[in-house]
């Protein structure tokens, strides 16, 4: 599946990854829209962005694969991992849409980096005390994904 990815540069990260090689998807939620995710992550006062943000049938990406996005607050885990954000609050739950982009979105990076979704695709609570991803059911897209790998 080919997805039409819009190139939204964020300021906030590193360049490179330090030599560190990627081994793990975080997933976020946005705690809001997706334009709600363009303004945190174009503001550079901000200090926070992730690879992609996905919401209302579009999936934007501020940062390379290549280089440090600043999504888990957890700056080592940060260099080995790609962040993505899904539009969604407390209250509402991601799309079946944007749920379906994620898994087309996460299963052509486990294909890129040679991942196995099953311990590739973790939760950004995993990483560090937070209530992110919320409402997003990390494990049915870490099952979609490695069901089609």
């Amino acid at each position: 599946m080919t997805q039409n990815v819009i190139w939204k540069t964020s300021p906030n990260r590193t360049v490179g990854r330090g030599g560190v090689a990627v081994d793990r998807i975080v997933i976020h939620y946005i705690v809001g829209n997706l334009a709600a995710c363009d303004a945190t992550f174009l503001n550079p006062d901000s200090q926070v962005s992730a690879h992609y943000g996905i919401g209302e049938g579009r999936i934007h990406q501020y940062v390379s694969v290549h280089n440090t996005a600043w999504h888990s607050g957890n700056f080592g885990f940060n260099q080995r991992s790609i962040g993505i954000e899904h539009s969604a609050t407390p209250e509402r739950p991601p799309t079946t849409q944007t749920l379906n982009m994620s898994i087309a979105r996460c299963l052509t990076l486990c294909r890129q980096f040679n991942l196995n979704p099953l311990t590739a695709i973790v939760p950004h609570d995993s990483v560090v005390p937070t209530a992110c991803p919320g409402t997003v059911d990390w494990e049915y897209i870490r099952d979609r994904t490695a069901a089609q790998m």
